[in-house]
């Protein structure tokens, strides 16, 4: 038992020393001379929905779920910080942040501005949501920065910039994300959830504070472990929602318990700082939704301060408001040079032995891949406000709804099920605004009629609208390729029927049209789903689009119905394609081998379904299998009915090979002759509810990986994974594939690559093996903080990309995974013909497929000057072959006139001089407008341009269209 401190009133002075027991003086031994100084932040974490709403939690509603309401909480701290010059505090969410702003006259304006100018409110991280580091899109991070990060500097110019990243509350964390706020001028990082054993290893080491390098060592941060969590230390939370003790310092009080107070916070002190070197320990005040009476909760901290202060040279602590900014500050310049090195991520996280969080890599499936297309919507829809020249149609909605799934509690589908239910309701009414401006803009480029187009937002389930009205009609398809290179893309259109014909509107020359029937299996996704597909290869020029005309016809030419194929034999079935030769069990239906053409090589790949039992609880351990953590019943997957071959179905173009795996669980398999990848389409659910159940897609080859994997880190660096032997053999070698995986035979020099069309979880735990969670649902809740189990029951339809090649083609696998990202966007018309058939908006300086023009914001208007947030990329690293590009931005669209420019730190909100830390060796620009894009770097640009003579009446045409079909204006 530990030694309590035993303390004496001094009545005559009104104030207390210690008399005897453990000296409260640090161990000069462990953490040197000198008196410690504990940089004391308030702060409150505002998750942007797990257990209610957004707009639940910001209006404080439905309180009988949770106590909280944000905007009272900033509230009483802004009127708390005001009152106290000497009080800090800091902020994350911009979401909430930002409306409390618009809530809020100017006598609050001022106030904050105020305190932000004196220095007292600092904003952490800067993005719009304290984003997930698993399941997100690099893209859609950078994203969320840029709309916290320049709402910012839009209202507080530099005065709010922030300097850290605070990433407190996530499960896990990457390198792209160290990376990428480093690119975005953070310089430090905060976080507080890592494998248990690293933490406990590091706080023996002391080395909870280290320089964490990317993968590629192109980028640096420091970063520090928070000791015990964010919240403040256990017994010492004064909110009105706690139930600790406050602080009685009246002696005359029998409710008087400074003495003891006291004694504990010390303890707690002690022991933080014998784990920290600098000198300096931070120490947390707040926590989920804190300060909901900043007044109460300061008024204690205070007391705390005022007491251990006045005793400072005794007690060896020294108690200061401050922010994680002044705490970084103060501890790089005393041991910056003495830190350790880090270059690895922070995945799986496990709080103990039987509890790995990564179940939630794959948790809400449905959720993680409609976040992905919406992402592509967003982008298209952004392309299209810039190529029409509109300043008033702006993608915001989207942008916001996306921002607020990249949420750490969002897209990882670790939220109440309402709540989900509200993420995919912001999605969908940004997506139906987009779609909007992405119409309207078509129409004005191909001279269609205004108002016609329509999009197809359901054909993935096999259903369409537009087509649903079209019988006896002829219909216009618009194809828009977002990508800044040609490209060739199997396009697929639900139909009523199988009368039609395709011509392409660019040449009038007829196209091959294959109809198909609709896999059965969609109908558990939708009743409603149109009995016809429509299938043809579309050529699509760079960032721009083509038209085709489905010309109905009684009897029509140049279109084929496909039928199975006989099978008259149990032979196997080989189809060839201009890149392999793939062989398919003639009975099942299963793929069976793959020999790449150029290569000769050939191995043996099939793909099997199984599910692992959620575990429930045992006699090792009680904890279950929930939304966050992965926990199976056995370390061995149970496989999933018997495959059985229902369809070959063949012609010049594609192969299909249709499965069947039982009630709930089909696969399509496809080869096209003129693509370099299989696709494998699952359609899996809903899950039967009998017991808990992971779904696994296992790919099972006779590559030699000696225990070794790859997976990606938010679709950025590869990250080598070795099998780990532990007590949870298979969860705690679950890892987030956001992209692709990667298996690698060192002896033959091949590889196999899945690529995703959505975040899943992923492991190779056999030799030659790989597997990839596509589906789960648990009947019990995991005991973190969800507190319902994770009864997802929607039937899921995904893709995966089988790419086999040598291993020194991943900048060619890093193509694929930007042509699956960017699927085209497809937009439909009755009975109307456009007056410019074809046309690309991009100039040959991007035209490069290692290329990605990643954002294009439309950002400010004057007359007919147009200034654009514009980030490119370089998608392609080093390690994988990567050259350094050359972009001139003159040149980048066509139509448009370069006026200035200036680059940005990755988020737009700061010039790039105030992110790069050694200006003389970075090359802003080559000669002229002319920049370099170095392997895998991403530079952020405000670019001006004026168009040209033929478009600049363009904008005011635009703006009557957008009043007409969205706007009040």
């Amino acid at each position: 038992m530990k030694r309590r401190i035993v303390f004496f009133i001094c009545c005559m002075l009104g104030a207390f020393s210690i008399s005897e027991g453990v000296s409260p003086h640090r161990n000069s031994e462990q953490r040197g001379e000198g008196t410690v100084k504990v940089h004391v932040v308030p702060h409150t974490h505002n998750d942007v929905g797990k257990y209610k709403t957004v707009d639940q939690y910001y209006f404080g509603t439905q309180n009988q779920q949770y106590q909280a309401g944000v905007q009272y909480i900033i509230d009483t701290v802004v009127d708390e910080l005001t009152a106290d010059p000497s009080k800090t505090f800091v902020y994350m969410e911009i979401a909430y942040f930002k409306r409390w702003w618009e809530h809020r006259d100017k006598t609050w304006h001022n106030k904050v501005r105020k305190l932000i100018k004196n220095k007292q409110l600092e904003f952490v991280g800067g993005g719009y949501s304290m984003n997930d580091e698993a399941s997100v899109h690099y893209m859609a991070t950078v994203d969320q920065f840029s709309a916290g990060m320049v709402w910012l500097t839009e209202n507080f110019a530099g005065a709010a910039e922030p300097t850290v990243a605070w990433q407190i509350d996530t499960y896990g964390h990457s390198a792209a994300q160290a990376a990428l706020s480093a690119q975005s001028g953070l310089k430090g990082i905060f976080f507080s959830r890592l494998h248990f054993e690293e933490y406990e290893q590091r706080k023996k080491d002391r080395e909870l504070e280290f320089t964490w390098h990317s993968t590629a060592g192109q980028d640096k941060i420091f970063s520090s472990v928070l000791y015990e969590g964010y919240g403040a230390p256990a017994g010492f939370c004064f909110d009105s929602t706690c139930t600790d003790p406050p602080i009685v310092a009246d002696p005359e009080s029998p409710e008087y318990n400074l003495p003891e107070r006291i004694s504990a916070f010390l303890e707690f002190l002690q022991e933080q700082a014998a784990h920290y070197r600098s000198g300096n320990i931070m120490l947390t005040m707040g926590g989920d939704f804190s300060f909901q009476n900043a007044h109460q909760y300061f008024t204690n901290l205070d007391l705390l301060m005022k007491y251990v202060n006045q005793n400072s040279t005794e007690y060896g602590f020294e108690m200061v408001y401050s922010t994680p900014s002044r705490y970084m500050d103060e501890v790089t310049s005393s041991i910056g040079d003495s830190l350790s090195e880090r270059k690895e991520d922070f995945f799986p996280y496990a709080d103990d032995a039987h509890s790995y969080w990564s179940g939630y890599f794959t948790s809400r499936p449905a959720l993680k891949g409609y976040v992905r297309d919406c992402n592509n919507v967003l982008q298209t829809c952004r392309q299209l406000e810039v190529l029409v020249g509109s300043p008033y149609c702006d993608a915001d909605k989207l942008w916001l709804a996306m921002s607020v799934a990249q949420h750490h509690d969002a897209i990882t589908g670790t939220s109440k099920k309402h709540v989900a239910d509200d993420y995919f309701r912001r999605l969908a009414e940004g997506q139906t605004f987009c779609e909007g401006v992405i119409n309207r803009g078509l129409e004005k480029l191909s001279g269609l009629k205004t108002g016609s187009l329509e999009s197809c937002r359901l054909a993935n389930e096999s259903y369409c609208e537009i087509t649903s009205r079209a019988e006896n009609k002829s219909l216009t398809v618009v194809v828009y390729n977002a990508r800044p290179v040609s490209r060739s893309e199997y396009i697929r259109i639900p139909l009523l029927n199988s009368n039609y014909e395709l011509i392409d509107l660019t040449t009038n020359q007829p196209v091959p049209l294959t109809f198909l029937e609709v896999n059965p299996a969609l109908h558990r996704v939708n009743s409603d789903f149109l009995p016809v597909e429509g299938v043809f290869r579309a050529s699509l020029p760079a960032l721009g689009y083509s038209t085709y005309r489905l010309q109905h016809a009684q009897y029509p030419r140049h279109s084929q119905t496909l039928t199975p194929t006989p099978r008259n034999t149990v032979s196997d079935i080989t189809v060839e394609s201009q890149f392999f030769t793939a062989v398919f069990d003639g009975i099942t239906g299963s793929l069976k081998t793959v020999t790449n053409k150029l290569t000769g090589n050939s191995e043996e790949i099939t793909a099997k379904f199984l599910e692992y039992r959620s575990n429930t609880g045992d006699s090792a351990s009680k904890q279950a299998s929930g939304a966050h953590i992965f926990r199976p019943a056995e370390n061995t997957a149970e496989e999933i009915g018997h495959p059985v071959l229902l369809k070959h179905i063949s012609n010049d173009d594609f192969t299909e090979i249709w499965q069947t795996f039982g009630d709930w669980i089909s696969l399509v398999t496809r080869v096209y002759t003129d693509k370099s990848y299989i696709e494998v389409e699952w359609v899996v659910g809903p899950l039967p509810a009998d017991h808990g159940r992971e779904v696994i897609l296992r790919y099972e080859t006779s590559l030699s990986t000696q225990e070794k994997f790859y997976t990606d880190s938010n679709g950025r660096e590869m990250i080598q994974r070795r099998l780990k032997k532990q007590e949870e053999q298979v969860a705690g070698n679950y890892y987030p594939v956001t992209t692709r995986i990667v298996l690698l035979d060192e002896n033959s020099g091949m590889q196999l690559t899945v690529l995703t069309d959505r975040a899943q979880g992923g492991s190779s735990l056999a030799e030659g093996q790989m597997e990839l969670m596509v589906h789960r649902r648990t009947l019990t809740d995991d005991n973190r903080g969800v507190d319902e189990p994770l009864q997802d029951d929607l039937v899921v339809k995904g893709k995966h990309w089988l790419y086999f090649s040598r291993f020194d083609s991943m900048a060619e696998n890093r193509v694929l995974g930007q042509e699956l990202f960017y699927k085209p966007t497809i937009a439909l018309a009755l009975d109307e013909l456009p007056q410019h058939p074809s046309q690309t908006y991009s100039d040959t300086a991007v035209n490069n497929k290692y290329i990605n023009v990643a954002t294009i914001i439309n950002v400010d208007y004057s007359g007919d000057v147009f200034t654009y947030l514009l980030r490119l990329e370089n998608i392609t690293p080093k390690m994988e072959g990567g050259e350094p590009i050359t972009v001139d931005l003159e040149r980048i669209f066509r139509g448009k006139t370069l006026v200035e420019f200036e680059e940005k730190g990755l988020a737009g909100d700061r010039p790039i001089e105030n992110v790069v830390e050694d200006m003389a060796q970075y090359t802003k620009y080559d000669e002229g407008n002319v920049i370099t894009l170095q392997p895998l770097q991403i530079r952020t640009f405000f670019a001006t341009y004026k168009p040209s003579t033929e478009t600049s009446g363009l904008s005011d045409k635009i703006r009557k269209i957008v009043c007409t079909f969205f706007m009040q204006c």
